[in-house]
């Protein structure tokens, strides 16, 4: 280290015939691994402080084990290609530093340091993890330990797509239990839509303008850039590169939203090339395993809109649109290519970028096939009781 000899090994013989041995600095009583590791062709030179005092218990073994560790990550390396170990604490790092997390994430994710920080992220296994919330969250309520299950997973998600980890680890996180049907049904009828983005912060109409016509997610919209619209009355086009099934999509764009696009533009005087920005006037940030980043623009947004229903004496729609969410403009978007233009499931999974056509019928679709309606408005009621209209059972 620093140019300074290390000490043959204890005893001159420990690690003999290895490619690394352990051994002690000159100087020093600290143990250190050193020696040249040679495989496929090429050779690794190590010299590594354990961090094992000579005077401490068992310490010749305790490096020996570290040695052979070592040893095996770097040929797991030369001939795997497997990315080499990174503690969780440098992922959580570089994490912050390119997501910004929240208030809440950040507490998270002092306690996952807290619990995995000093060990290398792909060692972390499925039974430490839960082994961890089982003994952390044993008394919380399942929405708690969901929100901070939501955290671990995104850190991991992270570290996957950095090279870190070959896949982001699986584990049987909580199930928070949901009430069964809707209080309501989450659609904004004709003009609700549009009095919501008219309600809406500046920076944020064109984005809730472009929900509205698309039944997009927030996630898959929100970080789009210029090159993914065309701007051509009569003939726009959005392209959504990477969405969560992993699918690239181009789909129309309604001239409401490429009027209202094309008027965000030109007064904008910056050079991102994001479509959309922050209230700063900067692109937002990445979330990864996002959530709750435009939420509490839009409840402004809503409470706006609620106001003006009230103030219109729609107070039973008020009501109603006082429960929207972000993601209203996706349930909304197939209850109306459902109710108002009788499109079957499977038409409105493929407008709405839904892999999964049961998905829609199960969670966004908030009424029933046209056949089952027709038959049902098919039934006779109305009639007075006669004896013209009994027909005998034998």
């Amino acid at each position: 280290m620093d140019g300074k000899p290390v000490s043959g090994a204890k005893g001159g013989n420990r690690g003999r015939g290895h490619g690394l041995k352990v051994a002690v600095r000159l100087g020093t009583t600290k143990l250190h691994i050193t020696g040249t590791l040679r495989v496929a062709g090429t050779s690794v030179r190590v010299r590594r402080s354990t961090g094992l005092d000579i005077s401490s218990p068992q310490a010749w073994e305790a490096a020996e084990a570290l040695r052979i560790k070592v040893e095996a990550e770097l040929l797991d390396q030369a001939v795997y290609g497997r990315p080499p170990p990174v503690l969780l604490a440098t992922i959580a790092a570089h994490y912050i530093k390119a997501v910004g997390p929240g208030p809440a994430d950040l507490r998270n994710l002092n306690e996952l340091l807290d619990a995995f920080g000093k060990r290398p992220v792909a060692e972390i296994s499925r039974g430490d993890i839960e082994a961890y919330y089982r003994s952390r969250f044993a008394d919380a309520k399942p929405q708690t330990q969901r929100r901070h299950e939501n955290t671990m997973h995104a850190l991991l998600t992270f570290a996957t797509k950095k090279g870190h980890l070959p896949a982001t680890p699986y584990w049987e996180r909580t199930k928070v239990p949901h009430k069964k049907g809707d209080s309501v049904m989450k659609r904004y009828l004709p003009g609700e839509g549009e009095l919501l983005v008219d309600c809406a912060a500046p920076h944020l109409r064109p984005l809730f303008a472009t929900l509205l016509v698309t039944g997009a997610r927030v996630g898959q919209t929100i970080h789009l850039k210029k090159e993914h619209f065309v701007l051509v009355p009569g003939r726009g086009r959005i392209h959504f590169p990477e969405t969560k099934n992993g699918n690239a999509y181009t789909r129309p764009l309604h001239d409401y939203a490429v009027n209202m696009l094309t008027e965000w533009l030109e007064q904008r005087r910056d050079r991102f090339p994001e479509m959309f920005l922050t209230h700063r006037r900067t692109p937002f940030k990445p979330r990864i395993g996002g959530g709750g980043i435009i939420q509490h623009s839009f409840r402004t947004a809503r409470d706006r809109c609620v106001a003006r229903l009230q103030a219109m004496g729609l107070d039973d729609r008020a009501r109603v649109i006082a429960q929207a969410t972000p993601h209203w403009f996706r349930h909304s978007f197939a209850n109306t290519l459902r109710q108002d233009h009788r499109l079957d499931a499977r038409t409105i999974a493929e407008a709405g970028m839904w892999e999964s056509v049961a998905l829609v019928n199960d969670t966004y679709i908030a009424d029933v096939p046209a056949h089952v309606e027709e038959a049902m408005k098919g039934m006779v009621f109305g009639l007075q009781f006669s004896k013209k209209n009994q027909t005998s059972i034998r």
